[in-house]
């Protein structure tokens, strides 16, 4: 049963009931409540997802601005949870757009807001590695790229060795294979920036094209549908 019908049968509850004491009164208040407010945080992630799929479409076509504003009211509606498998938030995809439309300062700024919010965001981390490696290339942004990499990489090896999609997930093995070169590359003696920062981004770009991929696959074997996906 939805939050709905139960804040109905909640409801129809309380007005029948004969409430004889305050305190019983106190309890189908609070529950009543709260029902509410799972059906409004429900409500808003729901339209929170549905601005982070606007946006994703708009970088598609390369219109970075437009996207932004989508990714802000996502951000504004439910800051914490996109639905990505590779936990990226709202403010990740803000920290995207602004990153594609070139202000890397507020990019920087986004994607240290989506880290402070969740740690386990390595896709935030590795975009401010590459912010970092486009302003001053060092050892710390060396850094900052290939944990990034790794966890991004730990993370698809999980999905695709233990959950139920994980099947759908890099079948040919090619994305697995160049996260690793990836993370050689970073981590050479003398990194050739000029080639590694240009290839990381198209790494991202794959890895996006990789979740709504695994999605339509998922969708075509299970549920015969579209989810109506994709960046």
């Amino acid at each position: 049963m939805g939050s709905v019908g139960l804040q109905g049968l909640v409801f129809e509850k309380f007005v029948n009931a004969k409430i004889d004491n305050s305190k019983t009164l106190e309890t189908f208040s609070l529950i009543w409540r709260l029902l509410l407010l799972a059906a409004l945080v429900g409500c808003a992630a729901s339209q929170a997802a549905q601005e982070i799929q606007e946006g994703r479409r708009a970088l598609l076509i390369g219109k970075p601005d437009a996207a932004v504003q989508h990714f802000e009211k996502a951000a504004a509606l439910d800051s914490k949870n996109s639905g990505s498998p590779l936990q990226e938030t709202a403010w990740t995809y803000v920290g995207c757009a602004y990153y594609e439309a070139g202000k890397y300062l507020l990019a920087r700024q986004a994607f240290e807001r989506a880290l402070a919010e969740n740690q386990n965001d390595d896709i935030a981390r590795l975009y401010l590695g590459l912010i970092g490696a486009r302003e001053q290339t060092n050892e710390t942004s060396a850094r900052q790229i290939q944990a990034g990499l790794q966890g991004v990489y730990d993370r698809i090896e999980y999905i695709k060795r233990f959950t139920f999609a994980g099947e759908f997930w890099d079948p040919s093995g090619q994305l697995s294979t160049e996260l690793l070169e990836s993370i050689k590359a970073v981590s050479a003696a003398h990194v050739s920036w000029s080639n590694v920062i240009p290839r990381v981004e198209g790494l991202i770009q794959k890895i996006e094209n990789e979740i709504d991929q695994a999605r339509r696959d998922e969708v075509t074997r299970y549920r015969g549908g579209s989810d109506g996906g994709d960046m």
